[in-house]
């Protein structure tokens, strides 16, 4: 699994991810069994393939929400996870999240 994730946080910062945001989503696609075809597929080629978690899909939260593919990915396993807190998110009207510490 260790190669898996340093592959993924490789590919990541191939396409701009700082190594500390690859690390900590890489971390997260390489335990996930849900989406593990689309994600070795795409490590492997490169291709970017649809996957879903009931009619949530990958294709459309990168349309529409404007997330990369493995942030994609990392929604759809979100979403097999904690399906209620994760729609709740994902069909809102918010954009993104700003945590604030002090």
């Amino acid at each position: 699994m260790e190669t898996i994730v340093r592959n993924i946080i490789e590919k990541l910062m191939e396409l701009g991810y700082s190594e500390i945001n690859a690390q900590s989503l890489a971390e997260r696609l390489g335990v996930s069994t849900i989406i593990r075809e689309p994600l070795m597929r795409w490590l492997e080629s490169g291709e970017e393939t649809d996957c879903s978690y009931e009619d949530i899909t990958a294709f459309a939260l990168m349309r529409d929400r404007g997330q990369t593919y493995p942030a994609a990915l990392s929604s759809i396993d979100w979403l097999s996870r904690e399906p209620e807190r994760a729609r709740k998110a994902l069909t809102s009207r918010i954009d993104s999240i700003i945590w604030r510490t002090k």
